[in-house]
């Protein structure tokens, strides 16, 4: 059944046409030129990604053939959901590095917090750094609004030894949904593949069994856990209107990447994907 309805899903994109017209602001979309320039960007600020051409076999026309997905491998994750169910989700108004930088002090960011409002442990707001909150790039910021590493209290130690999960993710371009999508494989601290009960622990309950299918991915051979696509052009409006009321501007099309991974790190904010090294500003 399962082959059956991933034949059908194949079909459906065969035969729906290819999206020309630029609606990113309109609609939170993407075409697929402008999903390969906000890929473009985000490896060029976020160096830990990078695009695949995958098996020249499985590679769609509508895309370069050297740029059909992006890629990052070995993404730590050491916290479960669980540890973290309690947390609520704060907006700040913070978004100049989508505007540009023209207003330091209007970011756009979700912060995790505790339940009684103080930040979780490990998150720390943008606006909180000792030169005003000024960040070189929004990889960078995004690396310092997110989970950016383990915490002590909730990870597993043997023999002094920290053992932590791990994540290769991966962003395709859906063509039915005309959006990117989110693709994860996991392994655990023994790097045996995760089985899908151990992956849904990673993930907040509230979106675990309703957003996460486990389909075969379109350029790889073992199936992946996805997050499913459907409601990703809304929540991209959405983030997109907010921002162009607290900027100069709207977002560039360009910066659509990094929307896309802001939201979805609300749904597994303990798979720190965004946790980037020797980022260069721009």
């Amino acid at each position: 059944m399962a082959s059956l309805l991933s034949r059908a899903k194949e079909l459906r994109e065969q035969a729906w046409p290819t999206l020309k017209t630029s609606a990113f602001l309109e609609r939170g979309v993407l075409t697929p030129e402008e999903f390969v320039a906000a890929g473009d960007e985000l490896v060029f600020k976020c160096p830990t990604w990078t695009w695949s051409g995958g098996d020249a076999a499985k590679r769609k026309a509508y895309l370069p053939a050297e740029k059909q997905f992006l890629v990052t491998n070995n993404v730590p994750c050491a916290q479960r959901a669980a540890a973290i169910e309690g947390a609520t989700l704060r907006e700040l108004t913070i978004a100049s590095e989508l505007a540009g930088g023209a207003d330091d002090d209007a970011w756009v960011e979700t912060e995790l917090t505790t339940a009684g409002g103080e930040p979780l442990a490990g998150a720390a707001a943008a606006n909180d750094d000792d030169d005003g909150g000024d960040i070189d790039d929004l990889c960078a910021g995004m690396e310092e609004s997110g989970i950016a590493g383990a915490d002590d209290a909730a990870t597993a130690q043997s023999d002094n030894i920290l053992r932590t999960r791990t994540y290769d993710l991966s962003i395709t371009y859906d063509k039915y949904w005309q959006t990117p999508r989110m693709w994860l494989f996991g392994y655990d601290e023994a790097s045996a593949p995760l089985t899908q009960p151990q992956i849904f622990e990673d993930i907040l309950s509230d979106y675990a069994k309703r957003t996460v299918t486990f389909e075969r991915h379109p350029h790889l051979d073992h199936p992946h856990a996805s997050i499913h696509p459907c409601k990703h052009p809304n929540a991209m409006k959405k983030i997109i209107d907010n921002v162009s009321k607290h900027a100069s501007g709207p977002p560039r099309v360009d910066q659509a990447m990094f929307i896309f991974l802001k939201f979805i790190s609300n749904m597994i904010p303990t798979i720190n994907y965004d946790f980037t090294h020797d980022v260069q500003a721009a």
